[in-house]
């Protein structure tokens, strides 16, 4: 059960072993620094009575991810979060009256979200009054909650039930949803490259599988994706007949690359899981994981994204594939950043840190340390998003990647801005105008401009 007040605990993919995370950070850098700041961070947490815990200490677990809300999983989740804190009848009778009026105003054909805000609002402060009163200490852990919720995207339209992720979604983004996302977000999502690795390759012993597999990937790299499915089907139907086991599952990786590419989520799905069962490779299971992580995250399914990664987090780790494990760490502290979960955001987005100074590859260090600012943003940890920023930037000049270093440099300015520092926010606002020139991307300089103008 998440997106309720009661305590949230990772149920990591079952048999996951943690052996090479261990090996990589069980350091000074690493785990005690983490451990010390997640202690730090805990004791600051009940003391300032934020809204991460009851005034009680009980820790409230807000469980909302990356794109759209639904406002019909808001209203759950509020009705879940009255039954847990034991409500007596008259509180919930005047809270639903308010749900009711959400209801209502969320199957119009164009709902007034001013007036959904307005009554999630009374409805928090009537159970922190409730809260207040039971526990004789102020609680404002609802409100907060709500005005959390408020800074996420959402879809205030009731929207039809899917039973299906694969087959009823649609896997075009809605153009509004294209629009809301500012050139950062884009930039934030940029992953390293774990498609073509020298682990992956596989080449069959037996002569006709050999010449059949490389036709069908000669197929699948220029996009004919008919022929190459059906050629794969071929060297399938041919494996099982001589018992290349290994050769199947790579058949069926294969396979799910190519659907995940065109949208048959479905079909990616089982041929994924098909290949991370039966291969031998570490690196196919890892990859296969980190995949099935990365279509169930999108379509905002946060357990089963949860279970892969960290399956993938295991086996990459056994396979010692530092760039996937990586990625699989940052985007597990990006799934509890955005759910506002301090805790394991934090253990998370260290983890990956940790991994990634440890590929040496200045990309992958810089694409990490990008999303770790970005997830301090997203929990206010500010201090820290000013020196994850301070590391991309050296590792994107490292690499002559000049408009992603100025676009680290304007959003650590607009950073010093919200703390009210405009020379420091000049001094940035002036080297991301510098690295932008000769990148051709004329909105970043239009807007680099503009937010100089503003100081």
């Amino acid at each position: 059960m998440y997106n309720t007040i009661y305590p949230a605990y990772i149920k990591p993919y079952q048999g996951l072993n943690q052996k090479k995370i261990e090996k990589k950070t069980d350091d000074e850098k690493g785990s005690q620094s983490s451990k010390r700041a997640d202690n730090d961070l805990q004791e600051q947490r009940r003391q300032s009575g934020n809204n991460s815990y009851f005034p009680n200490g009980e820790k409230v677990a807000i469980d909302y991810t990356r794109r759209q809300i639904g406002i019909e999983q808001v209203l759950k989740d509020f009705k879940n979060t009255v039954n847990a804190i034991g409500a007596p009848d008259e509180i919930k009778k005047e809270v639903d009256s308010y749900l009711q009026l959400i209801e209502n105003q969320s199957q119009k054909l164009n709902p007034n979200s001013q007036i959904i805000q307005s009554n999630l609002k009374n409805a928090s402060q009537i159970l922190d009054e409730y809260i207040t009163n039971t526990l004789k200490k102020p609680s404002r852990v609802v409100e907060n909650w709500v005005e959390a919720l408020f800074l996420q995207q959402i879809n205030y339209k009731t929207e039809p039930k899917q039973e299906n992720i694969t087959e009823e979604i649609n896997p075009a983004p809605k153009e509004e949803e294209q629009q809301a996302v500012s050139a950062q977000e884009k930039f934030a999502a940029e992953e390293p490259n774990i498609q073509n690795s020298d682990n992956e390759i596989y080449i069959p012993l037996d002569t006709q599988l050999k010449r059949m597999f490389i036709q069908a990937k000669k197929y699948a790299s220029i996009n004919e994706n008919e022929k190459a499915l059906s050629s794969f089907q071929n060297v399938m139907d041919y494996a099982e007949k001589i018992g290349d086991e290994q050769a199947c599952a790579m058949v069926h990786y294969e396979q799910a690359r190519i659907y995940d590419d065109i949208n048959k989520l479905n079909d990616a799905l089982y041929n994924y899981d098909k290949a991370a069962k039966q291969s031998k490779n570490n690196n196919i299971k890892a990859k296969s994981h980190i995949y099935m992580g990365k279509i169930y995250d999108d379509y905002v399914r946060l357990e089963p994204a949860i279970s892969h990664y960290c399956a993938a987090v295991s086996f990459s780790g056994e396979a010692d594939n530092l760039p996937v494990q990586t990625q699989a760490l940052s985007n597990l502290a990006q799934i509890h950043a955005e759910k506002y979960d301090k805790e394991n955001a934090l253990m998370f987005m260290d983890l990956s840190d940790t991994i990634a100074d440890e590929t040496h590859n200045s990309k992958i260090k810089a694409i990490i340390s990008a999303k770790n600012a970005n997830n301090c943003k997203r929990i206010r940890e500010n201090e820290r998003a000013l020196k994850y920023y301070g590391k991309s930037a050296k590792n994107f000049n490292d690499i002559d990647d000049k408009e992603n270093l100025a676009k680290n440099y304007l959003n650590a300015a607009k950073l010093m801005m919200g703390y009210g520092n405009k020379a420091k926010a000049k001094s940035l606002l002036g080297k991301a105008y510098v690295a932008v020139q000769g990148t051709g991307n004329s909105d970043l300089k239009r807007e680099i401009i503009q937010k100089i103008s503003l100081i």
